[in-house]
């Protein structure tokens, strides 16, 4: 088939996504622009595309695909679309089974496996499988170098990747404030492009830097694949792409977002969205609210369990318009959540954060953006060097227009991010860097030959420190575990229903990222009193030998965290149990684990 003739039908495919969404399709040029680069596989294995948020990326990275599953073709084993958050990724594969009920509607889709993983806590988990995975950065990583694998199988996960489709999305959300995890990003994707995936890289905010770094971890021997420039970059023109979206105004206030939030609740029109950088002033923001009788406020924190979370996040699915809605908000909403809020005030955070948030505004129609420039309302958060950087860069105009304009957005970030702010940045973990960079760089010789390839489990391979994966079990149970507890010397076993286990664990966990791992380190949420001293919990599901429709729970206790994270490194099904008290639930809503550390 020619090519013109399979953008005809790339456009049928986008026409019915966009109207099943009530909405009208706009034929942005660089779609096309992607798709004839995307034709040519051999070629192209790395595409690195810049479009502002809301001019519908995903659509147009997902069509090539789904075109080859109604034709009947495969330039692709699987699909995976990988996000950084869990939270986008329910948000993701739902949205991509919508888009597949579309397709089958209207066009002839064959049976179509799709699947989400993002770790799980389930021990008999498959991962990685099916037609379209959606999927996070940490278990796409860590199942790529066969940390995840069962057994001596490290090559499975290797032999799944290759040749696949790895969209790699919202990438600007993984940054972190040493740049590890993006010092680290260039030798994965390379990694991939080596084994024969095709790779797409998209974001509205990508610091120069990276893309340099890419493209010199590609021409690395070792990495290199057998084609000299396996990549290329497709930006949106703002003369060929005019974004449609609402006229945005910014404007900037000295001050503390928190200590205006009655006001802005009062002036400004609705919907609203504040956004906070810790979830501790997040929640004083909401309570505030509600205090003073705003009954359509919501909260929205990365430290509520995950069915709460969900729900909160479907309603911007299913209540496309509510005027007067206040959403009280974190970080979490730089990106996944498509909805047209006329009012956004922020606090001050890191240029290309800004330009995210910001881009929450404003999307269909006009709408004002307020940033509160007190630089102590990032502190702790983000880095002094960063902030101080953004604060010297920021312009109002420049900053409405980067929302629309990515040669806008690009300019404030590598003002902003440049090589020596970096390097400064990641100085702080320059040995830890150089030992993970180490196994990156070597890892394509190893893999059909060592042994030992993954003796080291230690390594950070994408993030700093480590995620401490929880659950908050019903009171009932937990109940039974301090009972049971209270009569055995060390552990303590309970048989569940296999059916409920799942729906329990999937519904009730959350994580908590901990920077360094220290003998000293201590989480005050996840002691318990059992008997007459304090111990962390820990429950590890596995199935029963005598019942194939039992779980069993398996729950041990530690004296201190650094020996309970030891211990139970290695098992990917293992959690730490939260401590209820430290769970706020108030008028039957969920405040969530508010203060972990005290």
């Amino acid at each position: 088939m020619s090519n013109s003739a399979s953008l005809a039908y790339y456009w049928d495919i986008i026409d019915a996504i966009v109207r099943s969404r009530g909405g009208k399709t706009q034929k942005y040029h660089y779609f096309e622009e992607f798709w004839h680069t995307i034709e040519d596989t051999h070629k192209n294995r790395l595409i690195i595309l810049q479009a502002p948020t809301g001019a519908g990326k995903t659509e147009a990275t997902l069509t090539p695909f789904l075109w080859d599953l109604i034709n009947g073709e495969r330039r692709w084993h699987s699909l995976l679309y990988v996000l950084p958050t869990r939270s986008l990724v329910f948000n993701m594969f739902y949205r991509i089974c919508k888009t597949l009920n579309v397709c089958k509607q209207l066009f002839e889709v064959p049976r179509v496996v799709i699947d989400y993983d993002y770790g799980g806590f389930i021990p008999f988990k498959a991962f990685l499988e099916g037609d379209i995975t959606v999927t996070t950065y940490d278990t796409l990583v860590y199942t790529f170098y066969g940390f995840r694998s069962y057994g001596h199988h490290l090559l499975l996960s290797v032999g799944k990747i290759s040749g696949s489709f790895v969209i790699l999305d919202e990438v600007q959300l993984l940054q972190d404030s040493q740049w590890y995890s993006l010092t680290l990003l260039p030798y994965h994707i390379a990694n991939l492009v080596t084994f024969g995936a095709t790779v797409i890289l998209m974001t509205a905010t990508l610091p120069r830097i990276l893309t340099e770094e890419i493209f010199e971890a590609l021409e690395i021997p070792t990495l290199r694949w057998n084609i000299k420039h396996p990549y290329v970059s497709v930006n949106t023109d703002p003369n060929k792409n005019v974004i449609r979206r609402g006229k945005l105004d910014v404007f900037t206030e000295d001050g503390c977002l928190l200590n205006n939030v009655s006001k802005i609740a009062r002036d400004y029109e609705k919907p609203l969205l504040l956004v906070f950088n810790t979830v501790e002033r997040a929640v004083e923001a909401y309570r505030s609210l509600v205090d003073s009788g705003y009954g359509n406020a919501r909260l929205l924190h990365s430290r509520l369990v995950s069915e709460e979370r969900k729900i909160r996040e479907e309603f911007f699915e299913k209540n496309p318009s509510s005027p007067d809605l206040i959403v009280v908000a974190t970080q979490v909403v730089e990106a996944g959540i498509d909805y047209d809020f006329k009012t956004i005030a922020t606090e001050i955070s890191p240029v290309d954060s800004l330009i995210q948030r910001l881009g929450r505004c404003a999307r269909r129609s006009d709408g004002e953006a307020i940033v509160y420039m007190d630089w102590k309302q990032a502190e702790h958060v983000y880095p002094r060097k960063v902030i101080e950087e953004t604060i010297k860069v920021i312009d109002t105009n420049s900053l409405a227009e980067s929302v629309r304009n990515v040669s806008v957005a690009s300019n404030l970030i590598n003002s902003v991010y440049r090589k020596e702010t970096v390097e400064e940045l990641r100085n702080e973990e320059l040995e830890e860097l150089k030992r993970t960079l180490g196994f990156l760089k070597t890892f394509s010789e190893k893999i059909f030959y060592s042994r030992n390839l993954v003796e080291d489990r230690a390594l950070g391979l994408l993030r700093l420190g480590i995620e401490i994966r929880c659950i908050l079990l019903p009171q009932n149970i937990y109940q039974v575990v301090l009972k049971r507890l209270e009569v055995s010397k060390d552990d303590a076993r309970i048989n569940f229903p296999s059916n409920q286990t799942i729906d329990l664990i999937t519904k009730n966990h959350l994580s908590l990222s901990i920077r360094k791992l220290r003998r000293d380190l201590d989480v005050p949420a996840l002691k318990h009193k059992v008997g007459g001293g304090e111990f962390y919990l820990t429950i590890f599901s596995s199935a029963s030998e005598k019942d194939k429709d039992e779980i069993v729970f398996k729950v041990n206790k530690y004296s201190d965290l650094f020996t309970a994270l030891k211990s139970n490194s290695w098992r990917i099904s293992s959690l730490f149990i939260i401590n209820p008290s430290y769970y706020l639930v108030e008028r039957d809503y969920h405040l969530g684990l508010v203060k972990p550390y005290g």
